[in-house]
């Protein structure tokens, strides 16, 4: 029997190390119109737009890149603003809303263009299945939140429970809302294909280059980083989330976990049985379940949102967590509940207020720009970096306010 593997996303291991990239440390002094904090997606993104604009821009990464919750994401683009479309509604208003919903769902299609252009074949787009399967929920509320996406022009297609059962294949399914516009994705292979074209463009890019201080003067901005000082007219921070350069921000956030888990392949057999015709679902549940078939006949399920553990008990919390997620999965589909678990691993997330990403600058922080609380998720990277690509040009579009601190 194969033994489940804790704490290591497969992403990294489905590309081989002589294949990943290897960017030298930075060393000494420089300068660049524009130097980004972060290697992550929403960074790798961020400086492919500015290259390909003809920004000069230099990349800075504390460790490698894309090996920190870029590779530990399930693979899910959502063409999603945040969880809940009546919650974001009621906090911001309809305009905002409706705004904020149709770029996510443009973000998606887009990444995928440009993710094509550049050649990634892993990506695809779908639309989803948002499934009312507890009957602890209320139903009522998931028929407002479906009439509130109608009244304001976004695509979503109520399926009574007969229906929602075929395309989910959850017997337990009461109802369920079709969402336009989602996809799947190899994370690692996405960041790759853009890490590649922003050097081809011109972008400096230094690993294993932790930033120890930033100070904004009244013409620049100096960034120490390990091995020397950068300077830059604007410093964009992708780092997913605040960190100790920006103490004061981090009241803008909450700081969870998120699970994931990828099984053993399912035997076609089963799959028949199963009978789900969509390949990417979520549910009503709090917290939700993020679920993907995959192409070799794997689940994966992401859920089981948690506050940070230390440390000390992240190991123990990890497994008690993978079994959880296990046991929600048989509950959703019984048939597989043979199936063990391949892989079970942590990634961290930063939810704003309202759950949708903040994208721009902060009046606290003069010459910077800030992308947090994407959720690792790829589409609201791309999106984050054209609303950072149009605030630095000067070129903001209308609705780019709606994903700022200031919204």
């Amino acid at each position: 029997m194969t033994r489940t593997r804790y704490g290591a996303s497969p992403w990294l291991d489905e590309v081989a190390k002589t294949r990943r990239f290897n960017f030298p440390r930075f060393r000494g002094r420089a300068s660049y119109p524009v130097i980004i904090i972060g290697g992550g997606l929403a960074g790798c993104l961020t400086a492919y737009a500015f290259a390909a604009a003809g920004v000069k821009v230099a990349l800075v990464e504390a460790d490698r890149l894309g090996q920190g919750g870029t590779s530990r994401g399930p693979g899910i683009l959502q063409g999603e603003a945040g969880p809940s479309y009546r919650d974001v509604e009621d906090r911001l208003g309809r305009k905002a809303a409706r705004a904020l919903f149709a770029a996510s769902r443009r973000a998606v299609l887009d990444l995928a263009t440009t993710a094509r252009r550049l050649g990634v074949k892993s990506i695809a787009t779908c639309d989803a299945v948002r499934v009312l399967a507890s009957y602890t929920l209320d139903e009522k509320a998931f028929v407002r939140e479906l009439t509130l996406r109608r009244q304001v022009g976004l695509d979503a297609i109520g399926l009574k429970a007969a229906v929602a059962v075929g395309e989910s294949g959850m017997e337990t399914a009461r109802a369920a809302v079709k969402l336009a516009d989602w996809g799947t994705v190899h994370p690692y292979q996405l960041l790759m294909a853009f890490v590649g074209a922003a050097t081809k463009r011109g972008a400096a890019i230094f690993e294993r280059s932790a930033v120890r201080g930033v100070k904004s003067h009244s013409k620049d901005v100096e960034v120490q980083v390990e091995g020397g000082t950068l300077t830059a007219e604007t410093v964009i921070v992708c780092t997913g989330e605040p960190t100790a350069l920006y103490r004061s921000l981090k009241r803008h956030v909450r700081f969870d976990e998120r699970y994931v888990v990828m099984t053993e392949p399912v035997p076609a057999a089963l799959r028949a049985q199963i009978g789900a015709r969509a390949r990417v679902m979520t549910d009503t549940e709090a917290p939700p379940h993020f679920i993907q078939w995959t192409e070799t006949g794997r689940v994966i399920i992401a859920g089981a949102d948690h506050p940070r553990t230390t440390p000390r008990v992240r190991e123990k919390v990890l497994v008690q967590r993978t079994g959880q997620l296990m046991y929600e999965l048989s509950r959703l589909y019984p048939a597989i509940s043979g199936i063990m678990p391949a892989s079970g691993w942590d990634m961290p997330v930063a939810t704003t207020t309202d759950g949708v990403m903040y994208a721009g600058p902060h009046r606290n922080y003069p010459r910077h720009l800030f992308a947090w609380g994407t959720r690792h998720d790829p589409a609201q990277a791309f999106l984050a970096s054209r609303i950072l690509l149009r605030n630095y040009l000067g070129t903001p579009d209308r609705h780019d306010a709606f994903f700022a601190f200031t919204r």
